[in-house]
C-alpha cells in the first residue's frame, strides 16, 4: 500500500512525501483516510516556526485528527473489521497502519465531521473532571475556539449549567450562546464579570484570558488551564497570590476509548440538534489537496475559521505533491 503523508519540512513549508506501507502486524490496522481537521491552535504554531518549547528538527509529520476506513485488520484483533469506520491519531496521510487499541470505533450514522471531536471533547473532558464541578458551581472559560467551545459543550453535559463565556469576537460569543452559555462577555468589557467563580478554563493561550480569569476567580478557587500555550508565556498576577488560587495544567484525554462512547451516545438521538450544533465548528471545509494552501491561508489571512475540516475524496487519495 503506498501512502502520502503532509510533512512540515521547514517554516512554512509542506510537502507530500510518499512511503510504502507493510502488511498490518497482529495488533495493528491498515486504514484509508476519508476525512480530517486542522487543530489550528496546536498547528498553525508550529507551520510557522513559533511554536513555544517544541522542537525545531524537520521533517515533522503534520496533523493528529483523522476518521478512516478499515481495510484491513492483523491477526490479534477483535474490535473492528475491515469496513468499519475508526476515528485515530495519525495525521494528514491518506493510509497508515495504527494500533488497533489506539483506533475508535464510530457508531453508524454519525457523520465523519462530528466523529472527529471526539478527540478534542476528550482532552476536555479531562480537564473538566480534573476540577470535578458540581451542577450549580459557577464557571467562566475565556476563549470561544473549538477547545473553549468544546470545554462549554461538555461541561453543560456533565450536567453543570451556570458556565458564562468571555471571548473578543463577537460571532464566537454568538456561537457560545447557541452551545448554551449562560452569559457571553466580550474581552474588553472586564467591568461586567463578578468576580465569584468556582472554576475557570483558560482555552485561549492569551496571557491577557489568564489574567483575567485570576481576577474573576473567588478566593481558593481552581483555574485549568487547557489550552496548550503554544502562543505566549501565562503571568501569575497579584490576584494569584492573594486569593490563594489553585492552578491545574491538563492536556491529552483521560481515555478515549471511555469517552469516545460517551461522546457517541450524546449524538445518537435522531431528533437531536447537537451534531448539527457541533458541526458549526467547522468553518472551512476543504479537499485535502488543498491542505498546504489552507496553511498559508491560516498564516496570511486576515480571517480564521474556528476549525477546518478536509475530505479525502477519491481524487484526493493520490495527492500530487505540492510544497
Amino acid at each position: 500500500m503506498r501512502a502520502q503523508s503532509l510533512f512540515l519540512v521547514g517554516p512554512e513549508q509542506l510537502a507530500w512525501i510518499d512511503a510504502d506501507l507493510a502488511e498490518p502486524g497482529p495488533d495493528e490496522l491498515l486504514v484509508e483516510t476519508l476525512a480530517g481537521a486542522i487543530s489550528i491552535g496546536t498547528e498553525l504554531p508550529h507551520y510557522l516556526g513559533q511554536s513555544r518549547g517544541t522542537n525545531k528538527t524537520y521533517p515533522v509529520m503534520t496533523g493528529y485528527e483523522s476518521v478512516a476506513r478499515v481495510l484491513a485488520c492483523g491477526s490479534n484483533v477483535t474490535n473492528v473489521r475491515p469496513g468499519d469506520r475508526v476515528v485515530a491519531f495519525y495525521g494528514h496521510r491518506t493510509h497508515a497502519l495504527i494500533p488497533a487499541t489506539k483506533a475508535l470505533p464510530v457508531p453508524d450514522g454519525i457523520d465523519d465531521d462530528v466523529a472527529l471531536l471526539a478527540i478534542l471533547s476528550c482532552d476536555v473532558a479531562k480537564g473538566i473532571r480534573k476540577l470535578a464541578p458540581l451542577t450549580d458551581d459557577r464557571v467562566l472559560i475565556t476563549g470561544a475556539g473549538t477547545i473553549g467551545l468544546l470545554t462549554l459543550w461538555v461541561l453543560l453535559r456533565y450536567g453543570v449549567h451556570q458556565v458564562d463565556l468571555c471571548d473578543p469576537q463577537a460571532n464566537r460569543r454568538a456561537l457560545a450562546q447557541q452551545f448554551g452559555s449562560r452569559a457571553v462577555f466580550a474581552s474588553d468589557e472586564p467591568d461586567r464579570i463578578a468576580a465569584d467563580y468556582a472554576y475557570g478554563f483558560e482555552c485561549s493561550s492569551r496571557d491577557a484570558a489568564f489574567g483575567l480569569l485570576q481576577q474573576k476567580i473567588r478566593p481558593d478557587g481552581t483555574i485549568c488551564i487547557l489550552a496548550d500555550g503554544n502562543l505566549e508565556p501565562l503571568t501569575l498576577l497579584p490576584d494569584f497570590h492573594r486569593k490563594e488560587l489553585h492552578v491545574v495544567g491538563s492536556s491529552d484525554g483521560w481515555d478515549y476509548q471511555a469517552h469516545a462512547r460517551w461522546f457517541f451516545e450524546q449524538l445518537r438521538d435522531p431528533s437531536s440538534d447537537q451534531p448539527a450544533l457541533l458541526r458549526q465548528l467547522f468553518e472551512w471545509r476543504i479537499e485535502a489537496s488543498e491542505l498546504p494552501d489552507a496553511f498559508k491561508r491560516l498564516a496570511h489571512g486576515s480571517k480564521r475559521p474556528i476549525k477546518v475540516f478536509m475530505r479525502y475524496s477519491l481524487s484526493a487519495r493520490s495527492i500530487e505533491r505540492s510544497v
